[in-house]
């Protein structure tokens, strides 16, 4: 199955505004599966994308009831608790960026190079520019926190890339849930069994129209 997510251009707010894109005017993706199996997943989970001419616009949509999530400072391993995160390559599935976002609002990016077996990632990396808010709703099932959306805003420079029409980046999505158990979920499944999110040939598109 080839997974692709269509990206429109926003043109009615100004760059880097997340919180007041028109998100309802934009394609949603498939719902997140399990990323070994490709069985439903336990939450439902999506991802929106939207550009313009300086940023590129994720917005995750989680349903949720509880959550792990203690760690406050950038670029703490955020992917050991509960985490939404993306999968960018905008030239090659040699060299990509990754962004990792928890229901706290902290980030963690970090410089991917993969030799087609193995990665390595430089966390010392940071985008400048980036911005990220985490939006919290209502939790009929008690506890701090309730189902929530991510939002990112990563600059194209951050990229080396300039955006234009009809340009196509290789990406992919993720969640990690620990409660009520461990579950690794992808728009794009890995396939691989332990989880393991760093399989680039299991990247989908994003096409910016």
């Amino acid at each position: 199955m080839s997974y692709q997510l269509i990206v429109r251009r926003t043109q009615d707010t100004q760059p880097g505004d997340l919180l007041n894109l028109r998100w309802e005017e934009f394609p949603v993706s498939t719902p997140f599966v399990d990323a070994v199996t490709g069985n439903p997943a336990s939450f439902d989970t999506s991802v929106q994308a939207a550009w313009d001419e300086e940023y590129l616009y994720i917005r995750f949509l989680c349903e949720d009831k509880d959550i792990v999530a203690t760690m406050v400072n950038r670029d703490d391993p955020l992917y050991e608790e509960e985490v939404v995160e993306v999968f960018i390559a905008p030239e090659n599935l040699n060299q990509y960026y990754e962004f990792n976002l928890s229901p706290r609002n902290v980030v963690f990016d970090s410089f991917i190079t993969h030799d087609g077996k193995k990665h390595q990632g430089d966390p010392s990396w940071d985008c400048p520019g980036l911005i990220h808010r985490v939006i919290r709703k209502e939790n009929n099932g008690g506890g701090e926190f309730g189902s929530w959306e991510g939002l990112l805003a990563i600059p194209f420079s951050c990229l080396g890339v300039e955006p234009e029409r009809n340009m196509v980046l290789r990406v992919n999505f993720y969640r990690i849930k620990r409660t009520p158990r461990d579950e690794y979920m992808a728009w794009s499944p890995t396939m691989r069994d332990p989880a393991n999110f760093h399989v680039p040939k299991a990247f989908g598109e994003l096409k910016l129209v």
